[in-house]
């Protein structure tokens, strides 16, 4: 029976992996800095500790695995621990790495997030083992549990992004295309694009205000501005800077495209806003 890492296996896209996999006739284990608290949210897996800062937990979490889901955290070192990471997968026989990157991973981007993307790829691509990276755009849930929740208050949406169109996907397609690739044969050294489709963020607040019934703008604002909101979100300084760097991206235009490579791995079209807004419309509601 294949044995799959999932790491990072409390986070958005690793959890709803782990989930899908738990039925796939698979061993599954999942990658937690923390294994009590871990234990408290995944059920009926093998919770292993790995905390990417303590490279000893490296080795016994990849004793026995064959294929690993790697998710890293948003940290400044997340190439270094990419670096080391794979050589330990390496040196304990793993035969596959699936990487979750991100739409517009460039290593001559402009934005600290987009260039690590591009850099960790580019390590995983080197490191001998094959590979299926996976670049998905900006995750809805965001909107409700993530980054963008903290810039949504008071009936506004209040972000530096301008007019852009921004690819959205859902998280639940990006696991489950993420599951299809650990579980496949196939996509052997293979980059896919996993787009939904792209929205302004004016487009998206008169979406969840005919949704919901309640009303939402959105004010475009300055990164100053921007970034003394996500000084009073208690967000550190150093996050704070590569977050504005993404949005500036946003606004640029980077972050839309469209692929079919959602569609093909998935068997099925990218969910729209519409939809996940029906679906969560109590959450969007509150």
């Amino acid at each position: 029976m294949n044995t799959i890492l999932v790491t990072c296996a409390t986070s958005t896209i690793g959890s709803r992996v782990v989930k899908n996999l738990k039925n796939a006739h698979v061993r599954v284990k999942a990658g937690v800095r923390n294994r009590a608290k871990g234990r408290k949210i995944l059920r009926d897996v093998d919770v292993v500790e790995l905390d990417f800062e303590k490279p000893a937990s490296y080795l016994s979490a990849l004793k026995g695995v064959e294929k690993v889901l790697l998710i890293l955290p948003v940290i400044p070192n997340q190439v270094e621990i990419t670096r080391s990471f794979t050589k330990a997968a390496k040196e304990q026989g793993v035969k596959k790495i699936v990487l979750l990157s991100g739409l517009g991973a460039d290593i001559k981007s402009s934005s600290d997030i987009l260039r690590w993307h591009g850099e960790k790829e580019k390590v995983v691509r080197k490191s001998g083992i094959s590979y299926t990276i996976l670049r998905p755009g900006n995750f809805m849930q965001n909107y409700i549990k993530g980054c963008y929740s903290e810039m949504c208050g008071n009936g506004k949406l209040t972000l530096p992004q301008g007019d852009a169109k921004i690819n959205q996907v859902d998280a639940d397609d990006i696991a489950q295309a993420a599951s299809n690739v650990l579980t496949n044969f196939g996509h052997k050294d293979r980059i896919y694009n996993l787009t939904g489709y792209s929205y302004t963020n004016m487009e998206i607040v008169d979406l969840i205000s005919n949704i919901t019934g309640k009303k939402i703008e959105y004010e475009d604002i300055s990164e100053d501005t921007a970034r003394t909101k996500m000084k009073q979100c208690n967000i550190g300084e150093w996050m704070i800077e590569a977050m504005l760097g993404l949005q500036r991206a946003c606004k640029e235009g980077l972050m839309e495209a469209y692929s079919m490579d959602l569609k093909d791995l998935t068997g099925k079209g990218p969910t729209t806003f519409a939809e996940f807004a029906i679906r969560h419309k109590t959450m969007f509601s509150s």
